[in-house]
């Protein structure tokens, strides 16, 4: 059997320890015990009612928007009203 260098046993077993350090990291994330449950709980109500703001905020705009149509129409049919009056007007 060959003689392993000490410098190379030395870096495997730190690339060992830091991968040993990563799954477990991982795995506290996954099981949620790095970040407290009622924290992720709370975040995600908290996620949810701005959810829930903004739906009701783009069914404003939607209104809104529909309004500006209805009125710039109204706006150009009196438009059209006024110009036919005013040409009726003149022509007599």
């Amino acid at each position: 059997m060959a003689q392993v260098p000490w410098q190379t046993l030395l870096a495997s077993g730190l690339v060992a320890g830091l991968l040993a350090t990563i799954v477990l990291i991982v795995r506290s994330i996954i099981q949620g015990a790095l970040v407290p449950r009622q924290h992720l709980l709370d975040v995600q109500a908290e996620r949810d009612k701005w959810e829930a703001a903004w739906r009701v905020q783009q069914e404003t705009l939607a209104e809104i928007d529909g309004r500006l149509d209805a009125n710039t129409e109204a706006l150009r049919l009196m438009q059209q009203l006024v110009d036919a009056l005013a040409t009726k007007g003149s022509a007599r």
